[in-house]
């Protein structure tokens, strides 16, 4: 029975982990509203799947919704950023390459990792704009390693997402789910303050 039971609840979990995936796929078709998809598959997979609280679908919209205003302004601010670096890239290489153009991509793949941090941020805690990029750029650099990690995963799962498109139907949960294992580990200090002050404590259980 036992035995039974864990299947079915892992069964459960991949159900989960994938409807998760598909909701921030549907939700960020518009592209405009990727940041705020991106926050509220952070926020599900965290509270649904990790710490098994609340109804997915409800959660995810209801995040969605909660943090669309500074999630979308952050991700303009990221799009506009990467559309200039890339750009940039473009343009130097046409001129034939060289340090400059190497320097571009580094500040692109700079941009990449501070993503995670940002709209996972975005999820749990209430800041400015100008706030939440300070402060998740202290967090990126604190946690240098654990941001190299994870640029390396996004880099690993955007190749394989890449050469298997249909991949991307599947995987977004699971990248989530697999970052959130570095974030949540930086965010559990920050967090233990916050259950104090407002009595809901499940992201620290």
């Amino acid at each position: 029975m036992k035995k039974e039971s864990k299947i079915g609840a892992a069964i459960t979990a991949v159900i989960d982990i994938v409807t998760a995936g598909l909701l921030w796929l549907l939700c960020s078709l518009p592209l405009f509203t990727l940041g705020a998809a991106s926050t509220a598959l952070y926020y599900c997979v965290v509270k649904c799947i990790r710490h098994e609280r609340g109804r997915l679908v409800k959660s995810f919209f209801a995040a969605f919704r909660r943090d669309f205003r500074i999630a979308t302004l952050l991700w303009l601010i990221f799009l506009a950023a990467a559309l200039i670096f890339s750009a940039d890239i473009y343009a130097i290489e046409r001129m034939g390459g060289g340090l400059l153009g190497t320097v571009g991509m580094i500040l692109l793949v700079a941009l990449l990792a501070f993503f995670p941090w940002v709209f996972a941020f975005v999820s749990r805690f209430s800041n400015t704009v100008s706030g939440t990029l300070r402060f998740c750029g202290y967090l990126a650099l604190r946690h240098f390693g654990t941001t190299l990690l994870m640029t390396m995963e996004l880099l690993a799962f955007g190749v394989m997402i890449y050469l298997m498109p249909p991949l991307v139907f599947i995987l977004p949960g699971l990248v989530c789910l697999l970052l959130s294992l570095h974030i949540e580990r930086v965010f559990q200090p920050l967090t233990a303050e916050m259950s104090a002050e407002d009595g809901d404590d499940w992201f620290n259980e």
